[in-house]
């Protein structure tokens, strides 16, 4: 067995029990979106922002409040308690309140509203905003926001997801083409060491002389060394390939050689109608464009807040009282319903009209933002989709090179095998074939590599887990 054949079974044995079945980028991005590191840490976003928004609701949590107080070596001495609950809700700015209050002792006059009947005192109430606070309050602005921010939080995750599916897509097409970059190694070197058994029969046998011998010797070596090289690129090509391929527990799986597809699937042919399909595309689905409606709408809610904030305060109250037991000091009935309404208005009202001008001003920029990322997400279809194109010619064109440098070679082969050429040429044709073919696996590498890019461009994960 060939030295660097041992030397990479040995490097394959840890990795034999995943068996040697051909490794397809779909099975690469099936592993990125279950266990790659750094998309679950993207994920964890969306559970960010799912926190925020049950903080959100917790400022419409039932809230209890208890207050007791006892008042000593003064000319009054009295104790009081008061137990309640209170519950804003998020309909019209509406919140209720109950409780109960007892106080006894010996209270001043002013104090006449903390002395309850023997039994105590229970309360019960609402309060409703008739303009400011009605259509819209902080609490509600800032659940608003936060439900909002779970959309953001999704859109994030999508623009992360999209950069690592490219990532892996192009790690995936680098590790093909290494190894297609060695097999071409791999074939130079059988064919010049194929030829060694004959050339040293013929040696023997008077035919040529020895020194064709030792030149095709250098010639093995030095096609050893070459492989060596495209060895070591197969094996760092695997290695980072590695990090996006990995097993159930999310460890690094490294790919082994004969887990290589057979070659490059023919490349597609993009044309202009398509390019303006996918700029459509692009426009509806970029998470980087999208995020901008979704912070406009967070903005609208800081502006409808604002303009809310302008309106004068006037609130209705109604709350009913119900007294227990007897007393002597009280003069008002056991029961009592009261109604009320409450006016405030700052004057120059600065600091809802400031708040109102700083919202209108970010809304401004955010429009003129999203008009230039706008521009730019066709810019960069756009020149992804050049980049496709001049790609795709390229392998073709490749392709041609490589068949007739395979034909030239053949034909060169024939004329060594009649003794119509020498040793050294036909090195020098089976070199610029070996050449031509790592520059057609180069070009086929460049391709994929373009065509992520331009499905990066297009936001094509967001439409399709694989091409």
């Amino acid at each position: 067995m060939r030295l660097h054949s041992l030397f990479f079974l040995v490097l394959s044995l840890p990795f034999l029990a995943y068996g040697a079945e051909v490794l397809t980028l779909a099975d690469v991005l099936a592993s990125v979106q279950k266990n790659y590191p750094p998309l679950l840490v993207a994920l964890q976003e969306r559970n960010v922002a799912d926190a925020d928004v049950l903080a959100a609701l917790g400022r419409f949590d039932l809230v209890s409040r208890v207050k007791a107080e006892s008042t000593r070596l003064g000319y009054y001495e009295f104790e009081s308690v008061e137990a309640g609950v209170e519950q804003y809700t998020p309909y019209q700015g509406l919140a209720f309140y109950g409780g109960y209050a007892k106080g006894t002792g010996d209270f001043p006059s002013y104090y006449g509203s903390v002395l309850t009947r023997s039994l105590g005192e229970y309360r019960a109430g609402l309060k409703l905003p008739l303009l400011e606070g009605r259509a819209i309050d902080y609490r509600r602005a800032e659940l608003q926001k936060a439900r909002l921010g779970v959309r953001l939080a999704e859109l994030t995750i999508d623009q992360q997801r999209l950069a690592i599916v490219q990532a892996a897509t192009r790690r995936y097409w680098d590790w093909v083409a290494a190894a297609q970059r060695f097999q071409v190694a791999q074939q130079v070197l059988d064919i010049a060491m194929a030829r060694d058994s004959q050339l040293r029969e013929a040696a023997k046998l008077g035919q040529i002389p020895d020194f064709e011998v030792l030149d095709n010797e250098r010639i093995i070596l030095q096609r050893r060394s070459q492989l060596v090289e495209t060895e070591r690129g197969f094996q760092l090509a695997s290695l980072d390939l590695s990090l996006f391929y990995r097993d159930d527990m999310g460890n690094p799986r490294i790919p082994t050689v004969d887990q290589t597809p057979a070659g490059f699937p023919p490349p597609e042919q993009l044309d202009e109608a398509k390019l303006a399909q996918d700029i459509e595309s692009a426009l509806n689905r970029r998470p980087d464009l999208a995020r901008f409606q979704q912070q406009k709408e967070q903005l609208n809610v800081d502006r409808r807040l604002a303009e809310n904030q302008r309106l004068p305060t006037l609130d209705f109250g109604l709350a009913y009282y119900q007294d227990n037991g007897t007393t002597t000091r009280i003069l008002q009935g056991p029961r009592e319903l009261r109604t009320s309404l409450t006016w405030e208005l700052p004057f120059q009202r600065r600091t809802a009209t400031g708040k109102l001008q700083s919202t209108q001003a970010k809304l401004n920029q955010l429009n003129l933002r999203e008009r230039f990322q706008r521009d730019q997400v066709i810019t960069e279809v756009r020149d992804a989709y050049s980049a496709v194109v001049t790609a795709y010619k390229r392998v073709g064109v490749i392709r041609d090179e490589v068949a007739t440098t395979r034909r030239v070679e053949a034909g060169e082969r024939v004329r060594f095998d009649l003794g119509d050429t020498n040793l050294f040429t036909l090195n020098l044709r089976e070199l610029a074939t070996a050449e031509a073919s790592i520059r057609e696996v180069n070009a086929y590498a460049d391709y994929y590599r373009a065509f992520a890019v331009y499905e990066l461009a297009i936001a094509q994960a967001l439409a399709r887990t694989t091409r």
